[in-house]
């Protein structure tokens, strides 16, 4: 399987400098399909456009501040409540009463939880297995994601098999809804990199969104920008055709 070089930016020289991989979540080690979730979610009759657009409580300073909307994936950001939602400005019961709100009478709140949970398919083991084999290496292994508190409870018990799992895999789970904070937008990076007490220029970050391997690179992170699998209607059709642990392998010499 080929490397695509274009999408590495780390010098074979610094490769020693690597203490910490810093992964993202979807789309890099959980396979999604936000399009399936966004077509179930509009079969219960829900326009997302119709929920509330204010963006008072805490984020005023941040929107004064310039803060930019979560990126959930390649292309796709949140905006309104779904980026309150993302950022844990707004509560999983609210949210998903919201979304209960706008559905014909008789649907029921786990019909929505369901639709709403439609994105998250499935973690390979094999991912899994590379994440142990590099801790067991000596690398610090952190997850960075732009997450929400319903999608995260479901990924951790359906998915990773629990949260001793989780721990069992990462050194600290760094997610937005926990943070108050959202990639791409710079403060997120430097509160990690305040959290890790390390420098840039000794973290891999790895991710599949544009924004956000750009918001990365220019703080001085080195980077993978990941390639995603081919999923329709909830499945994965088939893998990426340049996986990520390849780029990472030749970044470390491996």
């Amino acid at each position: 399987m080929g490397i695509p070089h274009s999408h590495i930016t780390i010098s074979p020289t610094y490769t020693l400098m690597i203490k910490n991989i810093i992964f993202d979540l979807g789309g890099v080690l959980l396979d999604i399909d936000l399009p399936y979730c966004m077509k179930s979610i509009k079969a219960l009759g829900i326009d997302l456009s119709a929920l509330p657009t204010n963006t008072s409580v805490h984020t005023d300073e941040a929107s004064s501040a310039g803060m930019k909307p979560a990126v959930m994936g390649e292309g796709i950001v949140a905006n309104g409540m779904l980026h309150l939602y993302q950022i844990g400005e707004v509560s999983t019961p609210d949210f998903y009463n919201a979304l209960l709100s706008l559905c014909p009478t008789g649907t029921s709140l786990q019909q929505v939880i369901d639709a709403w949970n439609t994105c998250c398919i499935g973690i390979p083991q094999y991912r899994l297995d590379i994440i142990r084999q590099l801790k067991a290496e000596g690398y610090k292994i952190y997850m960075l994601s732009n997450t929400n508190d319903g999608h995260w409870q479901d990924i951790v018990s359906r998915c990773f098999g629990g949260q001793d799992v989780v721990d069992s895999l990462f050194d600290h789970t760094f997610l937005s809804q926990e943070m108050h904070q959202a990639k791409p937008n710079d403060d997120i990076y430097l509160s990690v990199l305040s959290a890790i007490h390390a420098p840039a220029s000794e973290c891999l970050f790895i991710d599949d969104s544009s924004p956000n391997i750009e918001a990365a690179r220019a703080l001085g992170f080195h980077t993978i920008h990941a390639e995603v699998s081919k999923t329709q209607d909830g499945k994965v059709m088939a893998p990426p055709e340049h996986e990520w642990y390849d780029e990472l392998k030749a970044m470390l010499g491996k």
